[in-house]
Order: structure tokens, then C-alpha cells, then sequence
């Protein structure tokens, strides 16, 4: 396990899993994974920041979107497909790297993931757990800077959470 922030990263065989604590409310800190406009100003690093968002926030809806790297031609599409979800408390999907179109990318671990989202003295704690079809596409995943990646994805939604409360 991996402490960074106030956030831990484990990596167990097929899976990875991040825990941290927001200092803002469950109900905001859901909202914020539930609309692209708040979407738009945290997910990914600050180098790969979405340029492209188009969202059905429920249950057999997806979530269609791209990353924009620091150079010419840099972009990571993705796609998300909602299983379940559980206003202020959990948020069920599989995730991919996909084409501009939104066709999964089969050459790329497909992210079957959990996010909990619980009340945590008068914070929010958020625990995702991914799974991946094994323990190599995890090894991979990491060597490609996921952990980093998504460490500061969640320090800029932080910083959000700040604005959002202010």
C-alpha cells in the first residue's frame, strides 16, 4: 500500500484501489462525478485535462469522453458504461480506452469499477476500487503512470471541492 496525500493506493493481483478523504460533503462530492460540467473542470491530470464530455449519468447510460496530452496530437479517448448507481453512495461502471466514435479499444485493460462514496466526520470518503482481467494489465497500468495520473486527478477535484464550497 502506497500513502500519498491523504490518499492510499493498493494494488492486489487484478485490482486497483483508491482511498481518500475529501473535506467537502458526500452530496457535493458525488454531484461532482455525476455532470460533465463539474467533469470538465477535474478529471485527469493537469497535463491531460478532458476536452471532450458527453454523459447519460444512469443506469445503462455511458459516459463518453477525451484527454488532451501537452502534445500535438496527445488524446486519450474513453468510455463508460453505468451498471449501477446509488445517489451519494456508490457508482457501478466499466470503463475503457476507446476511438473518438466510442468503440472499445480491445488491445486495453477494460476497468470494471466501484466507487463508494461514504460520510466520513463531516468529510467524504471515496474508496474505487478497478478491476482488470488480470494481474499484468495491473502491472501495465501502473508503468503507464495510472497511479500518478489519478493522484492528481483527485488533488484537482480537491481543488474544486474548495471552490465549490466557497
Amino acid at each position: 500500500m502506497k500513502t500519498i496525500n491523504n490518499q492510499t493506493v493498493e494494488t492486489n493481483n487484478n485490482e486497483i484501489i483508491f482511498t481518500r478523504i475529501f473535506n467537502a460533503p458526500r452530496e457535493l462530492v458525488f454531484e461532482s462525478y455525476s455532470s460533465c460540467e463539474h467533469l470538465m473542470n477535474w478529471w485527469g491530470p493537469r497535463e491531460w485535462p478532458l476536452i471532450y464530455c458527453k454523459m447519460d449519468f444512469l443506469p445503462g447510460g455511458t459516459w463518453h469522453y477525451c484527454m488532451k496530452g501537452p502534445n500535438e496530437g496527445d488524446e486519450s479517448w474513453g468510455i463508460a458504461f453505468y451498471k449501477e448507481i446509488i445517489k451519494h453512495e456508490k457508482i457501478v461502471y466499466s470503463d475503457a480506452f476507446s476511438d473518438k466514435e466510442g468503440a472499445v479499444n480491445s488491445d486495453m485493460p477494460v476497468f470494471d469499477t466501484i466507487i463508494l462514496f461514504e460520510e466520513f466526520v463531516n468529510k467524504t470518503k471515496i474508496t474505487m476500487n478497478s478491476k482488470v482481467g488480470s494481474k499484468e494489465e495491473v502491472d501495465k497500468l501502473v508503468e503507464m503512470g495510472m497511479i500518478e495520473g489519478f493522484t492528481e486527478t483527485w488533488d484537482r477535484l480537491d481543488e474544486l471541492l474548495v471552490t465549490l464550497q466557497k
